[in-house]
């Protein structure tokens, strides 16, 4: 039972679910990651043209300028303000540190280069990068934006308040002089990235696992509730026969289910009624004729008629109160309670061992076994009973296993022909006549008990010599 949960219909219902969820989930996040990702990159590419193409224009403005105007120009540029550029002509490139953890960064810069190559044609060098607007460094000293006086930062570069990134171009207009140009990237960063699933995503899929989960193993139990009950019954019906009604409830198959099962057992019920009232009136209505004529039998004059019917009527006396005897030892009704197979085989021994020693038990091992104390122990008897009688040596074996309890019979007689190991089962056929006693129902009851607690009986001729018989117990009645 450690592992019984896992094969469950709530966990494998759950688990399915569960799996289902997931790759759906799965399949959902791919399709929409293509397609995020393809809108993503097409929107940031046409940002980038119209960005580059601004800077393109910008810088052939600049180097179509007289050189001595070109600062002066820049000097009324951060003047005026009110620009999202920040423009200056340096002596060198600036090293600039770039945002590593967006996936269009990887690739962005490289584009935009491209695109400023196609619209620069004396350019020499264009370097690219994409960065935060507080790691900006500006002019030839490298300074970061936010050192330089703030009449020279608030008007540049607007839209800061976005905390947008910032793409800072420099293209190399000779040997010593970069033009230099920082815009801001109306984007924010989330578009410069791409991710399968992020964490949002994965806590909404969490949460709305976790209520479907719960809501599927509420509705299952009570789906389950009455096949449990259902099983339960038809394992109690298996050992006593008849059992209380079950509530019908459940799904509509369900209540079918019950419903049948509750009309089965009011008809067995009705059945088992019916046949101790009709062995109840056999034995009223045989037993009284048959005493008559045993005293009829006593008045005969003729001594040999009269022990010809006296044999008669003595056989159909003991065939009479072996049925009766075969009823009561099938349809014992007594509750199952624990029962230690090791002292009832010890006790079993010790009956048929009082006069001289012809039952031997071979390491019987500490068993406690549920099932109907009188019933196991007739059951057990009447096994050993005849294997003394027609074995007169007896050896027992217990072995245990997780679904079945055996028990090993072996005896040291002549056997019983193959054709016949099924046949003896039979009600009032014996093997073996040879002193008239016995019924020919013992082994009859025998397995009807064992098959009454969820087993068998199996009789079988061992290589060496005997009978070997096979009693099976199920652990789960």
């Amino acid at each position: 039972m450690r592992f019984g949960f896992f094969k469950s219909i709530t966990f494998r219902v759950g688990i399915t679910l569960l799996l289902t969820i997931v790759i759906a989930e799965l399949l959902a996040g791919v399709i929409w990651y293509q397609t995020n990702a393809a809108t993503k990159e097409e929107n940031a590419k046409h940002t980038m043209m119209n960005i580059s193409n601004a800077a393109a224009d910008t810088y052939n403005y600049f180097q179509s300028l007289p050189l001595n105007y070109r600062h002066l120009i820049l000097n009324q540029l951060r003047d005026v303000g009110g620009t999202r550029f920040f423009i200056s002509i340096n002596n060198k490139k600036i090293e600039m540190d770039a945002i590593p953890d967006l996936t269009f960064t990887q690739w962005l810069p490289e584009f935009t280069a491209n695109v400023l190559f196609d619209r620069l044609a004396s350019a020499n060098s264009v370097n690219v990068t994409i960065t935060q607007r507080d790691d900006i460094r500006v002019f030839n000293s490298g300074i970061k934006l936010a050192e330089l006086p703030e009449i020279w930062t608030k008007y540049s570069l607007v839209l800061g308040e976005l905390d947008l990134p910032i793409v800072v171009m420099q293209i190399e207009m000779s040997e010593h002089e970069w033009f230099y140009i920082a815009s801001v990237l109306p984007v924010p960063h989330s578009s410069l990235t791409t991710q399968f699933i992020d964490k949002r995503q994965l806590l909404i899929l969490a949460i709305t696992s976790i209520l479907l989960m719960l809501c599927t193993a509420w509705i299952l139990q009570r789906e389950i509730r009455p096949i449990k009950s259902l099983a339960k019954a038809a394992t109690l019906m298996g050992a006593q026969f008849t059992t209380t009604e079950i509530k019908e409830e459940g799904s509509r198959e369900t209540r079918s289910a019950i419903h049948a099962f509750n009309k089965m057992n009011r008809r067995v019920r009705a059945y088992i009624r019916d046949r101790e009232m009709l062995f109840s009136s056999i034995s009223h209505d045989l037993k009284t004729p048959l005493a008559c004529l045993k005293l009829r039998t006593e008045m005969l004059d003729d001594d040999k008629v009269r022990q010809r019917f006296e044999k008669l009527l003595n056989e159909v006396d003991l065939m009479l109160k072996a049925a009766l005897q075969c009823i009561r030892d099938t349809d014992i009704h007594e509750e199952p309670e624990w029962i230690d197979i090791q002292q009832l085989l010890n006790n079993c021994a010790d009956y048929y061992n009082r006069n001289n020693q012809c039952v031997e038990l071979n390491d019987i091992p500490k068993v406690r076994y549920l099932g109907k104390p009188i019933a196991v122990k007739r059951c057990i008897y009447n096994l050993v009973d005849n294997a003394v009688l027609y074995g007169h040596k007896v050896d027992i074996r217990l072995d245990e296993t997780p679904g079945f309890l055996q028990l090993t019979i072996r005896d040291y007689g002549p056997g019983i022909d193959n054709k016949l190991l099924e046949k003896v089962f039979e009600p009032y056929y014996r093997a073996e006549r040879d002193d008239g006693n016995g019924s020919g129902l013992g082994l009859t009851i025998s397995r009807s008990i064992a098959r009454s607690h969820g087993g068998d009986l199996k009789l079988a001729n061992h290589d060496e010599q005997g009978l070997e018989v096979q009693l099976f117990f199920a652990r789960d009645v």
